[in-house]
């Protein structure tokens, strides 16, 4: 396996301020979490989310600014998350092959020395704060978009990128 271009930090813990989803640092630093917000009208239309590596140049270096959150131990999560969690191997990215974590369906991101005064959702973006509680990607307004295993084979994709 080749060497991760840009490792991942270490986290202590994943907690909860103000609805939203935060990663402990190890220097006790909170660091906001994002999701892939374009990730719910992918999973609908039943698009696949190319992994960071395969976007166009002129996008990648936005994108890749959102790293993977690696997957934390079940000790490390507060328990009012656990059962929310699970993960997904990075099958294909040479960058970043860590396993990621996930919350309720959205892969888990997080900038590199963007503090938690940082964040502001008050304009929708490409990515947006991960919320405490907030719908699967396959459910828009309540009502699912389809099943996370409709019968077909390859769907839905392995591994939903960036």
């Amino acid at each position: 396996m080749t060497q991760p271009t840009q490792p991942p930090l270490d986290f202590l813990t994943l907690t909860v301020f103000g609805g939203r989803l935060y990663a402990i640092n190890r220097a006790g630093q909170p660091m906001p979490l994002y999701v892939y917000a374009p990730l719910r009208q992918a999973y609908a239309g039943r698009y696949d989310v190319p992994l960071a590596p395969q976007w166009p140049p002129y996008n990648q270096d936005f994108v890749t600014q959102y790293v993977p959150m690696p997957v934390l131990t079940p000790e490390q999560l507060p328990d009012t998350l656990e059962a929310d969690i699970t993960q997904q191997a990075r099958t294909g990215d040479p960058e970043r092959p860590w396993n990621q974590m996930v919350y309720r369906g959205w892969p888990l991101y997080y900038v590199p020395g963007l503090d938690a005064s940082g964040t502001n959702d008050a304009q929708p973006a490409m990515f947006e704060p991960a919320r405490e509680g907030m719908d699967p990607p396959m459910v828009q307004g309540g009502d699912p978009q389809g099943t996370p295993d409709d019968g077909d084979p390859g769907w839905p994709p392995g591994v939903w990128g960036p």
